[in-house]
């Protein structure tokens, strides 16, 4: 166990990935401040070929607000640690696309020549739209991922799963490239995420 010591203005961690699938090797760097930053480098080698790559995974928890509650007693008015997905592509548009407790499986995409970055965000910042002095849900982060150099043409997929509750990350965002990785070559990808407020 490492211990920070003063003047220490960041945290660097790596990892190996060893499954069926794939082999890698992560490396992290995290540093903490207002906004937290997670620099993210890792190498895979895909093991056999793979139709659906999900990169930069990124999950949080809505079950529901003021417009989306159908069927849900409750003192506050909203309960979610996200309230929608946001997207930057290559183009230069904006995307947002609110979050919903949906009552099946919901699978949306949204398909790009080339991503800048995509986000669970938090806008909805308060107190009074929650009203919860325990889970301060206003105060929840939003984490953006930031791609560094080019990861081609592809989609950013957004998941959506039905949650009785607050209890479950029901919410899933990540990067399908185009084109999938070959197996047993090494495939590069570097990004980072930003754990921010607004």
């Amino acid at each position: 166990v490492f211990e920070p010591q003063p003047g220490d203005h960041g945290l660097h961690l790596s990892a190996l990935l060893d499954s069926d699938s794939v082999a890698g090797a992560y490396d992290f760097t995290i540093e903490p401040g207002d906004m937290t930053v997670m620099h993210i480098r890792s190498v895979l080698f895909p093991r056999r070929p793979i139709s659906t790559v999900g990169i930069a995974p990124l999950t949080s928890m809505y079950f529901f607000s003021p417009e989306r509650r159908a069927g849900v007693d409750d003192f506050r008015d909203a309960v979610h640690d996200s309230d929608g997905l946001q997207i930057a592509s290559g183009g230069g548009e904006w995307l947002w696309r609110p979050l919903v407790n949906p009552r099946g499986v919901f699978v949306t995409s949204f398909a790009m020549p080339a991503l800048r970055g995509f986000g669970l965000m938090q806008r909805d910042r308060a107190f009074a739209h929650y009203q919860d002095l325990e889970a301060r849900y206003e105060r929840r982060p939003s984490a953006w991922v930031a791609p560094k150099g080019s990861w081609g043409p592809g989609r950013v997929e957004l998941v959506q799963i039905p949650s009785p509750d607050e209890t479950n990350d029901n919410i899933v965002a990540y990067w399908v490239p185009d084109t999938p990785p070959a197996p047993n070559q090494p495939w590069n990808l570097e990004y980072s995420v930003l754990w921010q407020k607004d």
